[in-house]
């Protein structure tokens, strides 16, 4: 393993704290919040945590580019690129139920060679580098190996429009699930369940709000070198570098084919 991805990945982690430390501060107070596109929200917060996370990972590396969801992209000549996400979950933090978290990705030609995602709120760091073991707080994390649905824990995150609904609600019914959860919030912190067993498999469907390589690249990486995968409606690996409004983050045992039997072609349109 390349030495300077582990140095990578410590300033990543410094970052994403930097960043998390915004998060718990501003916690109780009253916010600035700002309408993005598509009913997409931003808060004051968001700001100053990007602000904090770009100043640690510009003092080490004033080389590389930056893309943000909130600050947009500092292009350089450098052949590496860090992807952030200031907050991930602006509205289940609005609400404060304390499912966000801070997502940092380091890439290089559409390959991702370290993923840190921070859930402040539970002083949770997990982090990996390309090839190497996820780890959270410094303790390996591994995916469950179980491969039946029946007795699979999954979270569902689609949207009420989406056409993928009629054929989960079928699945749950005929193959009756353990356990189903809809969670909102930070879709990096459930594909982290997943990476540390508490979930089988996580399925994102909204094709009207695709998620972005902010949303996704690091917790992919961290899915990864916890044996599991990314997919996509095929049961392909996920490009994700490309905005995807669909997603199905599993171990690497789970019966896809079955769950995503019948799932048509753009079905989704939420």
């Amino acid at each position: 393993m390349d030495k300077a991805w582990q140095e990578f990945r410590k300033v990543a982690e410094e970052a994403a704290i930097a960043g998390g430390r915004l998060l718990l501060e501003h916690r109780f107070a009253p916010l600035e919040i700002t309408l993005k596109d598509r009913q997409e929200v931003v808060t004051n917060v968001d700001t100053l945590a990007d602000a904090a996370i770009s100043s640690v990972l510009s003092r080490y590396y004033p080389d590389h580019s930056i893309i943000s969801e909130e600050s947009g992209m500092r292009t350089t000549a450098s052949p590496y690129t860090w992807i952030v996400d200031p907050l991930d979950g602006t509205e289940s933090y609005i609400r404060g139920q304390h499912f966000s978290s801070v997502t940092i990705a380091l890439t290089t030609a559409d390959r991702t060679l370290v993923g840190v995602v921070y859930h402040p709120f539970n002083d949770e760091i997990y982090s990996a580098v390309a090839g190497d073991a996820t780890m959270v707080n410094g303790h390996p994390m591994q995916v469950t190996n179980i491969s039946d649905l029946k007795q699979a824990r999954l979270i569902l995150d689609y949207s009420p429009r989406d056409d993928l609904r009629h054929h989960l609600q079928t699945m749950e019914w005929e193959r009756g699930f353990k356990q189903t959860f809809r969670i909102g919030g930070s879709v990096a912190l459930n594909m982290c369940l997943v990476a540390k067993g508490a979930a089988e498999g996580y399925m994102y469907g909204r094709v009207r709000n695709r998620l972005k390589s902010w949303d996704i690249a690091a917790a992919a990486l961290l899915v990864q070198g916890a044996g599991g995968r990314v997919l996509d409606r095929y049961a392909q690996p996920l490009d994700t570098h490309q905005p995807q409004g669909f997603l199905l983050c599993c171990n690497a045992t789970l019966d896809v084919q079955t769950l995503l039997h019948d799932i048509a072609p753009g079905a989704a349109h939420g």
